[in-house]
């Protein structure tokens, strides 16, 4: 990430298309089945509007599993995140890059606070977010 990325908080980490997700509820339903492209191992697609509380950021992890965080970090400016390509973990998009495991925990950076991950299942090939 360049310098003047970092600074202005820019993350290589795109919103995924409003009509492939859907809030139900405290629910977020996204249509996996149905993206142009499948979210590829250690890749990453974050959520915005359509009602929810925050940006929600949706990660593919290498082992195949889906996580779901308040893409928000807990440091001062709030920036989003980002994937660490070729590691397990995720970095805030500001010239400070703190970062956390894929539990939320963490990891390094002036951030104190853990991040705030969301529970998430596979249904009928969906994925499904518990806010």
């Amino acid at each position: 990430m360049s310098f003047i990325k970092a600074l202005l908080g820019i993350c290589q980490t795109k919103p995924l298309s409003g009509d492939l997700w859907s809030l139900e509820g405290d629910k977020v339903r996204v249509k996996l089945s149905q993206m142009p492209e499948p979210l590829q191992k250690g890749g990453a697609i974050y959520l915005k509007g359509q009602g929810l509380p925050g940006l929600i950021l949706i990660l593919r992890a290498e082992d195949d599993q889906y996580l779901a965080f308040a893409n928000r970090c807990t440091h001062l400016l709030g920036r989003k995140l980002d994937p660490v390509p070729g590691e397990s973990m995720l970095r805030c998009c500001s010239i400070f890059h703190s970062t956390f495991d894929l539990e939320g925990n963490r990891f390094g950076g002036p951030a104190r606070k853990p991040l705030t991950r969301y529970e998430v299942e596979k249904s009928d090939g969906d994925l499904i977010i518990t806010l």
